[in-house]
């Protein structure tokens, strides 16, 4: 683990600054995308994802914020589902801060870190997601409201068909946000890398 020292200051280097706009753009498409198909993934939180794993939290929850915000011009509920995108970025932040998706060490070490980090940043969205998706009555813009309404309609309660729907659609959308992101920082060259907050973490040893 990186003995680096950490702050919001810190968090928002130069780099930080030139990544927001390119993850925010990322997430936006992915959620547009998204929404078009009516997918029952969300796909906005693939950009948070990357920028709370390259620069901290702080990034990404400025990412996640950002994201919904702009998103809320096409969508409106997802004005009410920034605090969930702000959420993501902190946990996700965190969690690489700790070297929680760290790839170093290789799959035998780490691959424990990944799977409590995913189960963080999963928990971190049904918890703030779930109260809103109840209080609209199980009905959003996303794809996932057609299976809440047919667990609904099999006489499930809300908060049952809500917790249930978006655990499982939520665990995908989060394996394929880490997935499209590592795919992304596979790409870049370790001296670009290493500029980034928590860039070290991503930079194999034979790199």
């Amino acid at each position: 683990m990186s003995d680096k020292k950490h702050s919001i200051k810190t968090d928002f280097s130069m780099m930080a600054l030139l990544l927001i706009p390119i993850s925010v753009a990322i997430s936006v498409v992915g959620g547009q995308l998204a929404l078009a198909l009516k997918l029952p993934i969300y796909l906005d939180t693939i950009g948070t994802v990357l920028a709370a794993m390259l620069a901290g939290p702080w990034v990404g929850g400025a990412v996640g914020l950002v994201t919904n915000l702009l998103m809320g011009i096409f969508d409106p509920i997802s004005l009410l589902y920034a605090v969930v995108n702000v959420a993501v970025g902190v946990v996700t932040g965190f969690c690489a801060r700790k070297g929680g998706l760290s790839i170093k060490g290789g799959p035998s070490v780490f691959w424990w870190k990944w799977l409590v980090s995913i189960v963080l940043m999963v928990l971190a969205s049904i918890i703030t997601s779930a109260p809103i998706t109840v209080m609209l009555g199980g009905v959003t813009s996303a794809g996932s409201s057609l299976f809440v309404a047919t667990l609904l309609a099999a006489g499930n309660d809300i908060w049952t068909a809500v917790i249930g729907v978006e655990f499982v659609f939520t665990v995908f959308d989060r394996i394929i946000s880490i997935i499209v992101t590592y795919l992304i920082i596979k790409v870049m060259p370790s001296r670009t890398m290493i500029k980034f907050p928590l860039g070290e973490y991503y930079i194999r040893s034979e790199d």
